[in-house]
């Protein structure tokens, strides 16, 4: 876990401070000692202060406290917030009533756009559902943001009612809901289609990246991003994901597009090894393919060449 943590400083002294809250996330998701707890705690509550995220950095610096309560500089910069929210309180009022505006406006579009998708509307649901990524860059963030939002009855519109229904967004309090995993899951996982669908594989593969690491019980994500390193011609990316995963693909990935990124991606690396294991990999993959479609011309074509076959459609 000291490796992590070190990961975690490194992105954050190079400037990379939405991976570093995400590193400092998965060290707090651990079970890690509780000096180790109460630093990434405590760096998370320096980080969305110096961010502005007062609310959020107050609650990071409580539970460093809870971890360690002895600790001088994390009970000096509880008290120096604190200090900041006696000096300030209107204008910790309004921020908080704008924070808490925005949340609900994330909410919405992330309900709208899911709600769009599902009515066949992508191209109207793409820039709703993308403009979040730029607020919330990841998972980590996105859960840490959207947090104890007050919601009263006046604001529980349709699109707050659909996460709702759903349990996307769980009830912590009198009018407090908090965004949940398998919300922030089918978000991400909704946004790499759109983002597939435009041929933005890479950040696709970022989505997919998130939904994983929100429910890694989950594999389909694993699977969507090796077509998305076929699609980008990263064939040894492709290779390393593959190598990981079963054999046994899940029923809601297209098998006819993952068979034919395996194929694609051995037989790139088949004309550099020339290895013999590469090359059954090929021929595997692509007699998958031509079982669920035996039309599939460049399948077809690519399998003879390694049979020394002629493809079926010039086949007598």
């Amino acid at each position: 876990m000291s490796n992590l943590i070190e990961h975690a400083k490194t992105l954050e002294s190079d400037g990379h401070i939405a991976e570093a809250i995400q590193t400092y996330d998965d060290v707090i998701r651990s079970r890690s000692d509780s000096d180790i707890l109460a630093y990434a705690n405590f760096r998370l509550g320096h980080i969305y202060q110096e961010w502005g995220e007062l609310f959020a950095a107050q609650r990071f610096l409580s539970q460093a406290h809870q971890f360690d309560p002895e600790n001088t500089d994390i009970r000096n910069a509880i008290d120096n917030l604190n200090q900041h929210f006696s000096e300030n309180r209107q204008q910790i009022t309004d921020q908080m009533s704008r924070q808490n505006s925005d949340q609900i406006v994330s909410l919405f579009r992330i309900a709208t756009g899911i709600k769009l998708i599902a009515m066949d509307k992508s191209v109207q649901a793409y820039p709703l559902m993308k403009s979040r990524t730029k607020i919330f860059p990841n998972a980590a963030v996105a859960k840490h943001l959207l947090t104890d939002i007050s919601i009263t009855d006046e604001e529980r519109n349709s699109a707050i009612e659909f996460l709702i229904e759903r349990e996307w967004l769980v009830n912590t309090g009198v009018e407090l809901y908090t965004i949940a995993n398998s919300g922030l899951y089918a978000f991400y996982t909704a946004l790499a289609q759109l983002h597939i669908d435009n041929s933005a594989y890479s950040d696709a593969i970022t989505c997919y990246e998130q939904a994983y690491r929100l429910d890694n019980s989950q594999p389909a994500p694993l699977y969507q991003k090796v077509i998305c390193y076929a699609a980008l011609e990263e064939w040894n990316d492709a290779i390393t994901v593959i190598s990981e995963l079963p054999s046994e693909v899940p029923a809601e990935i297209n098998q006819i597009a993952y068979y034919t990124a395996i194929a694609e991606s051995y037989h790139h690396t088949f004309q550099e090894s020339g290895a013999d294991s590469d090359k059954q990999k090929v021929i595997e993959a692509c007699e998958k393919v031509l079982r669920l479609d035996k039309k599939d011309k460049a399948i077809s074509k690519l399998l003879a060449s390694y049979q020394n076959k002629k493809s079926w459609w010039r086949r007598e």
